[in-house]
């Protein structure tokens, strides 16, 4: 979040969210391990039923993904960060390829990216557009909600004018997520999923990651902090764990791979 990035929380800050978020329901504050590489918990259900792929194809599929910092892969040292994790997995298990194009910005919010976003479209040309904002920066910045709406309608119409699947991803939460900003996340995230969900098109797909990483965190009372790099990002350990449930969803709901079809048999 460019200059807010140098302005991070300081060690007693931290503590305090730490004791909000230990104070909050479902948030847990014992140090567990770290995840598995094979988590389990409820899928995050997208209003799409209908898989986009459905077998292999001819060349790998262009991704694009936008968002900020944390979308960006801000404090994962080692993989990218979240939605690179998961078009990672997901080509890895097959049997379609994708090449992910990241075009999120540090610092950036819906508004900020409005006027990068069509040439972004025509340069890359994605057959899929992955849209994953923090929130956080337009709550620092008091972004006017109908500027946030009109900006999040916008892309979503312009990536299906391009011919463009959607996936509309809510991101990862963080001690933020459960102390100060608890309130006004929560609603630009009902927001954006409002709006995604009011297109009723089977090419816009909607993974609530924010409830399914929160559910994940509570039913294995574990804390916000394992996963946190500061208040606003995830770190390593946090990326990992979205990557992995985001990779889950995706080859349930989004690819007809061997995971969804063993998950329709059951």
């Amino acid at each position: 979040m460019k200059h807010k990035h140098a302005a991070r929380f300081t060690a007693s800050t931290a503590m305090l969210v730490g004791l909000v978020c230990a104070s909050l329901t479902g948030c847990g504050t014992s140090q567990q391990a770290a995840p598995s590489t094979h988590v389990h918990t409820t899928p995050a259900t997208t209003s799409n039923p209908k898989p986009a792929f459905t077998g292999p194809t001819a060349q790998p599929v262009t991704v694009m993904a936008v968002g900020g910092s944390v979308a960006h892969g801000w404090d994962d040292k080692t993989g990218g960060g979240y939605l690179a994790r998961a078009f990672q997995t997901l080509s890895d298990e097959g049997p379609v390829s994708f090449a992910f194009v990241n075009k999120s910005i540090e610092g950036d919010g819906p508004t900020q990216m409005a006027p990068k976003y069509p040439g972004f479209l025509s340069a890359v040309r994605p057959r899929v557009v992955v849209i994953s904002w923090g929130m956080l920066d337009d709550i620092a910045n008091k972004t006017p909600i109908p500027a946030f709406q009109k900006a999040i309608q916008e892309e979503i119409q312009l990536a299906l004018q391009a011919h463009a699947d959607v996936i509309v991803v809510t991101p990862p939460p963080t001690g933020a997520s459960y102390g100060h900003d608890i309130a006004s996340e929560a609603n630009l995230i009902h927001i954006e999923v409002s709006i995604a969900k009011s297109f009723h098109s089977q090419h816009v797909y909607v993974f609530d990651l924010f409830a399914q990483m929160k559910q994940y965190i509570a039913s294995h009372h574990q804390s916000i902090d394992q996963y946190s790099a500061d208040a606003w990002h995830p770190n390593t350990l946090g990326h990992e764990l979205a990557g992995e449930l985001l990779a889950s969803d995706l080859a349930t709901q989004f690819v007809k791979s061997e995971k969804s079809s063993a998950a329709s048999s059951q």
